[in-house]
């Protein structure tokens, strides 16, 4: 069969994301030898011409459509990305082929989405072995109602299927994808090495999509799509994008020392947690090509790490940014400053402590993007923010009823406008597209955040 892919995600900020989800859907339904194709409709300058001419060359026989993210996660600019996919489908469903939806955006939201689209299927989770069970039972016509992770609207009730997370995963296939140009224009490619998240973050949607149990992949078999997109795509600097690098540090070392024992001169960035990070791993890092670490920190009082249920101490985090400076890695910390116990004083805090360590970046977000199964909906449903069965698709955000929203937006704004390693995306500070799509055309590889001046000590 015949089955087109496509990526409805047209996000280019902070930078361009290439869909490798789809690219894992992929690998699995090459094994069948299924003809497959992705449509990125991320570099669409016309999204229906785009379509019109893929689906009269390709004439797929089933339809996977991804769908990322709902909105951008950023208030006070929040935009709602629905619409627009709606009109995709719109025009899809004049084809009356199946047509499956799934992604992480998707997953969270099922059936609001199902409707909202007007769409039968999709599929909750990875979808790699749910998407290909569908179009096996789809191709010799039997019933597709029973595949794990599927969801599903029939006779206008929603139903969905247990949910199963595969043992391992391998890699995606790159041949699918525009690689040279995400990375001409985003400077890196992402690339995955482990799935799952055992942190209890109150508003993280990774354990429920991920699961709570760690997976993993080879460290051989990591460091040979390393290879393959320097030897085939000329690409040298990579994003490890797991949701957190170092945990658990044996499989990051693994990592580290595979590429040093192969040589391999890359250059790579990660997300990562204070907790349990040590001196020796970050050592290792760098020498494996290293040039940065994206630490979740989120706030950097002492109550308000607490509430948001992070793992680690603002002692944690002072260790790790000396640690960084002592190996001579750059830091950036993402803050999400207005979440739960958040008070003017824990502001304070937070800025005090965020000039005494002085990294490289600072990514602050103001307000906490509520999501369904998530110690923060719960909260929020009690403190009166949403109401028990409110449809949270369309954006909500939740402001700690301590400190007013005029006050927190005020004074995030007056204090990173003072601040040159400082970045506030709701508030458009040192956040512009053009400025970052500038860079990136002068070469610029990697975050471009470590291209921000630091702070200079005793000038405040």
């Amino acid at each position: 069969m015949r089955i087109l892919l496509i990526s409805a995600n047209r996000e280019k900020s902070p930078y361009p994301v290439a869909p490798i989800g789809l690219a894992y859907v992929a690998s699995y339904l090459l094994k069948d030898n299924h003809e497959v194709e992705i449509l990125d409709l991320c570099f669409a300058e016309d999204v229906d011409l785009s379509l019109n001419q893929t689906i009269n060359r390709f004439h797929p026989d089933i339809i996977g459509i991804s769908i990322r993210n709902v909105d951008n996660l950023t208030y006070p600019k929040s935009i709602f990305y629905l619409p627009d996919i709606k009109a995709v489908v719109s025009k899809l469903k004049t084809l009356n082929l199946p047509i499956v939806a799934g992604g992480s955006g998707f997953s969270l939201f099922p059936e609001a989405i199902l409707r909202y689209l007007g769409l039968e299927f999709g599929i909750i989770g990875e979808g790699e072995r749910a998407f290909r069970e569908f179009v096996t039972e789809a191709e010799n016509s039997k019933n597709v109602y029973d595949i794990q992770n599927l969801a599903y609207l029939k006779d206008n009730r929603f139903h969905q299927n247990p949910i199963s997370l595969a043992g391992n995963f391998s890699r995606p296939v790159r041949k699918l994808l525009d690689n040279t140009r995400y990375f001409n224009l985003g400077g890196m490619a992402n690339v995955q090495t482990k799935r799952g998240c055992p942190f209890k973050c109150i508003y993280c949607t990774y354990p429920y999509l991920d699961g709570s149990r760690i997976r993993f992949r080879n460290e051989k078999d990591i460091v040979d799509e390393l290879e393959e997109l320097k030897n085939e795509y000329s690409i040298d600097y990579i994003f490890f994008i797991d949701d957190i690098f170092n945990h658990p540090i044996v499989h990051a070392m693994g990592i580290c020392k595979e590429i040093i024992k192969r040589g391999l001169k890359i250059k790579w960035t990660c997300f990562a947690t204070p907790k349990g990070m040590t001196l020796e791993l970050l050592k290792l890092m760098k020498e494996a090509g290293c040039m940065g670490v994206e630490f979740g920190t989120d706030a950097a009082s002492a109550n308000t790490i607490s509430k948001m249920g992070k793992s680690f101490t603002v002692d944690d985090v002072r260790k790790v940014s000396k640690m960084c400076d002592d190996v001579g890695l750059e830091a950036a910390h993402y803050l999400i400053l207005g979440g739960p116990g958040e008070t003017e004083a824990t502001l304070e805090e937070t800025f005090a402590f965020m000039d005494e360590i002085n990294p490289r970046a600072v990514i602050a977000m103001t307000g906490v993007r509520i999501y369904p199964n998530t110690g923060l909906e719960q909260m929020s449903i009690n403190e009166g923010v949403i109401k028990k069965e409110e449809d949270i698709l369309f954006p909500r955000f939740y402001i700690s009823p301590l400190i007013s929203e005029d006050r927190l937006l005020n004074r995030v704004n007056e204090y990173a406008l003072s601040r040159p390693n400082w970045i506030v995306p709701g508030l458009d500070i040192r956040n512009s597209e053009e400025t970052m799509a500038f860079l990136r055309k002068l070469g610029n590889r990697g975050p471009l955040w470590n291209m921000l001046k630091k702070q200079v000590r005793g000038d405040r």
